[in-house]
């Protein structure tokens, strides 16, 4: 067998993908560990255990929201990584197009944002204290995040492109910028608005580096106009790739970020800001997972197209990407509780349960991954938008009624019952497919 069909079966090369994206991460967690934690420490020594708490509702928001990149960076993605078998006018029209629309809604998104801060709306979403220090921070955050998305389709050529590692690499600096800013507002005692720029500034800069370090290596800017001939008439086939992931972002966020605002209108701002100092936590280890399955999609979407993804592969891959999350978890359980008395300097109390329930979200996430990535054509995407209705149905009622009686335990338990369920449907349909494929 040569070596080009080597590289498309078997599990070396997923892992050799795998491996540059968590190396990458890997050596980069120990920069936004630290920062993150003198964020946290920071934030919640100047502003106390409610200060800390508005702070990390405001932050966690732009995690909420429903439609992110409206699915155009998986479309991006997905023609990337389709880069050699389609033509060059396809592409650059997905690429200019994507940018397009998303430059239209970064736009909509800053008018949305301030119009809800002139309204003093922002207050009642978030379930806070009515402050003007609140609208300011959550508008002049909001307006940071809008313009960085249509930048953060630089992350996404780098992840079609086999260099998934370099957009890893690069979300250090987020970590880093909202340390600077949060330092320079506690040193200079300025309001609640100011520390909560930090972290979206730092999702701007991470969008920007992105975009200019995608151009250097595969020649594609998001902004520069193609001077490849498109046929008349010639359409970008957005909707397909886009709308099942746009689905999947608005039902997504909402069933797995929903947790702060749950906690905070049935529970306590104790609990969420016990909450929060876990996910200060568990968000490192996640994205260290994230970061790793996200680097699959190219090599499943070139093995699709080959025919020759095989039910063994994905079987091994999921076996060691799940052995994985089991080593994460036992490290968050034993050296969280210290770091968590850290970052909060004992001020906040927070049960060993919660460790325990993060723990098994991290599990159970670092298993979905390789299934997840196995399913991102536009037949696995679409299954996987659908999927996630139900996921939102009942893990909100759910996450409800165990705040209510389980405290900040209660939505992480009720998330890893629920991504138990939804895992256990996609590896059962991906088989089935990945079966079928074979036998066709």
């Amino acid at each position: 067998m040569s070596t080009a069909d080597q590289s498309m079966t078997g599990v070396n090369r997923l892992l050799s993908n795998a491996g540059r994206s968590f190396s990458a991460r890997a050596l980069t967690l120990p920069i936004i560990g630290i920062a993150g934690l003198l964020t946290t420490r920071l934030v919640v020594g100047h502003l106390g255990e409610i200060g800390f708490a508005t702070y990390a509702l405001i932050v966690g928001f732009s995690a909420l929201l429903p439609f992110n990149d409206l699915g155009l960076g998986a479309a991006v993605t997905d023609a990337v990584s389709r880069r050699e078998s389609i033509p060059e006018h396809e592409l650059l029209s997905v690429l200019q197009k994507s940018t397009r629309l998303l430059m239209i809604f970064g736009a909509v998104l800053i008018a949305l944002s301030w119009a809800l801060a002139a309204a003093g709306a922002w207050a009642p979403i978030l379930g806070v204290a009515q402050s003007s220090s609140v609208e300011l921070g959550a508008g002049l955050g909001m307006t940071f995040f809008a313009i960085s998305i249509p930048l953060s389709l630089g992350a996404r050529i780098l992840q079609g492109s086999n260099n998934y590692h370099l957009a890893v690499a690069l979300q250090a600096l987020l970590s880093l910028t909202a340390l600077a800013i949060v330092a320079f507002a506690a040193s200079t005692s300025k309001p609640l608005w100011f520390f909560v720029s930090g972290p979206f500034l730092g999702t701007l800069v991470v969008a920007a580096a992105s975009a200019v370090v995608a151009r250097q290596k595969t020649g594609l800017s998001i902004f520069s106009r193609s001077r490849v001939q498109v046929p008349s008439g010639f359409k970008p086939a957005l909707a397909k790739i886009a709308l099942p992931v746009a689905v999947w972002a608005i039902a997504e966020p909402v069933a797995w970020h929903a947790d702060r605002l749950i906690l905070s209108h049935f529970s306590s701002l104790s609990a969420v800001a016990s909450y929060s100092i876990v996910f200060a936590l568990f968000a490192p280890i996640n994205s260290l997972i994230a970061a790793s399955g996200s680097s699959l999609w190219p090599i499943f979407a070139q093995r699709r197209t080959a025919m020759t993804l095989r039910v063994r592969d994905l079987a091994s891959t999921t076996a060691i990407f799940a052995g994985v999350g089991v080593g994460l978890a036992a490290a968050l359980l034993l050296v969280g509780p210290f770091l968590a008395s850290f970052m909060s300097k004992g001020q906040v109390s927070i049960p060993f349960d919660l460790y325990l329930a993060f723990g098994a979200v991290i599990i159970i996430v670092a298993a979905m991954g390789p299934v997840s990535m196995s399913l991102t054509d536009a037949t696995g995407l679409k299954f996987q938008a659908i999927l996630t209705v139900p996921q939102v149905l009942i893990n909100i009622p759910l996450s409800i009624i165990f705040a209510q009686h389980l405290g900040a335990d209660g939505p992480v338990l009720a998330t890893a019952i629920v991504l138990s369920f939804v895992l256990l449907i996609s590896w059962n349909y991906a088989v089935k497919r990945i079966r079928s494929a074979n036998s066709a």
